[in-house]
């Protein structure tokens, strides 16, 4: 089956109605305390149930580990992990984890809060959302995976299933879900080992490529680039990479570039910062991510300018306008102070009157009008280099006088050196697409599962 259709057919399993009226959990009481009330939802991990506390009587959402299972130690350190990450982490984004425990018949549950909405993959099915929505979504998860980073824990499997969406003060409020096979590093667990058949891990449509190539040790950044791959998929109805099978998904995220998400999509167009953010998430070098999911979602916000760039555009002209202030106080002496108590005002005179000193009748120049270009390159994180300034990776935002011919560098290791000359005119956007100077071998990935 193609991997780029039927998503949760191939890794979530679909439940018939069949399964819905006759699941024997139904009508069960779990624990002694959670009545089974119905199934919502069945994945590779467990399936889940709507229950109610017999005491409380308040509805939750319980996970069961499937029978079969609880007896594979991998299953139960996953399931474990699962409850542990999530209770570990406590943010609002984040599924709220209320117990862990076994019944009689030695069945492992999960209790978490009951959640009434859709997961973002349904929502994705309908089509690609409005750039303000994907965005909000972007950032509320990223804000939950920003604290699960600063925990130690990497989730390792994002996805829009995994990504639920509610309803908060009438607006979309974000829950993340699913850390079981998220990775925990502290003192406390270490860091737990997979089975050979857990090499790789992660779902292949989101997969970064450093899990696609089997590297043991991966960090937060791969979190990073799921979520790029799926604000890719929000903003342009499909994900950057499909394929026939798993292993043409996971040469794909090893070693090919993806589109500019502008190319994919007709509708309006995507802000030139919020498609640079995306694909610099998606870059292949972890080092050349964002550093951080708060970094991430500051980029998808808008652009900022370079510490270098705005020294270059607004230092000069702000230097020039205050050191020719400071002549204007040198030049014309304060006014008498006033026979009044109060402390002398000093006001130097209108530059109108006439003298025979030129330097007295100079005039203040106008500041330069400045029109902004915000620059980027593909593949992303090109050096920038204006008249000779280094500027720092694309993207960037420049403020050019309106008029004067500037010429900008693009440098990356591989690829061909390029200048583009302009004279702004107005607000505008520039991408340079740089040449390879060879194609190079493609690494070697393992697709042992």
């Amino acid at each position: 089956m193609p991997a780029d259709g039927g998503r949760r057919v191939r890794f979530e399993m679909r439940m018939s109605e069949g399964e819905r009226n006759h699941d024997p959990l139904i009508g069960a009481t779990l624990g002694g305390l959670y009545h089974v009330e119905r199934l919502l939802g069945v994945g590779g991990m467990g399936r889940v149930y709507a229950a109610t506390h017999t005491h409380l009587g308040k509805a939750y959402a319980v996970k069961v580990l499937p029978e079969g299972r609880a007896d594979k130690p991998d299953a139960t350190e996953r399931f474990l992990r699962e409850a542990q990450s999530a209770t570990k982490i406590e943010h609002d984004h984040i599924v709220k984890i209320v117990n862990f425990d076994s019944d009689d018949a030695h069945r492992l549950f999960i209790v978490m809060e009951l959640l009434e909405g859709e997961n973002l993959a349904d929502r994705i099915d309908r089509g690609a959302l409005p750039i303000d929505e994907a965005i909000e979504i972007a950032k509320q998860t990223g804000d939950a995976l920003q604290a699960a980073h600063d925990a130690g824990i990497v989730h390792r499997d994002l996805k829009p299933e995994n990504i639920f969406i509610t309803q908060k003060h009438g607006r979309d409020f974000v829950k993340v879900l699913d850390f079981g096979i998220s990775k925990i590093k502290n003192p406390e667990h270490g860091d737990p080992k997979l089975t050979a058949t857990d090499q790789i891990v992660g779902t292949p449509l989101y997969i970064s490529p450093e899990l696609a190539r089997g590297i043991a040790v991966v960090d937060h950044r791969t979190d990073i680039y799921a979520l790029g791959v799926i604000m890719y998929e929000m903003i342009t109805g499909s994900p950057p990479f499909t394929g026939q099978n798993h292993f043409q998904l996971l040469y794909k995220h090893g070693n090919e570039v993806p589109d500019p998400p502008s190319q994919r999509t007709k509708k309006a167009s995507i802000p030139p910062h919020v498609e640079a953010a995306v694909l610099r998430a998606l870059e292949k070098n972890p080092d050349d991510r964002f550093s951080s999911m708060s970094e991430f979602s500051a980029a998808l916000e808008g652009p900022t300018v370079p510490r270098s760039s705005a020294a270059r555009t607004w230092g000069i002209p702000l230097l020039a306008t205050a050191i020719m202030a400071g002549v204007a106080f040198i030049l014309w002496p304060p006014a008498a102070p006033p026979e009044l108590p109060e402390a002398p005002i000093l006001v130097p005179p209108a530059v109108t009157e006439k003298s025979d000193d030129p330097a007295e009748t100079s005039q203040i120049e106008p500041a330069a009008e400045l029109v902004k270009i915000e620059v980027n390159s593909r593949p992303g994180r090109a050096f920038v280099v204006l008249d000779g300034d280094k500027l720092g990776r694309a993207p960037v935002t420049l403020e050019l006088e309106r008029g004067v011919e500037a010429t900008v560098r693009f440098s990356l290791q591989g690829y061909r050196t390029k200048e583009h000359r302009l004279v702004p005119s107005e607000d505008d956007t520039l991408v340079v697409r740089l040449e390879k100077k060879s194609r190079p071998k493609p690494p070697p990935i393992k697709t042992d599962f």
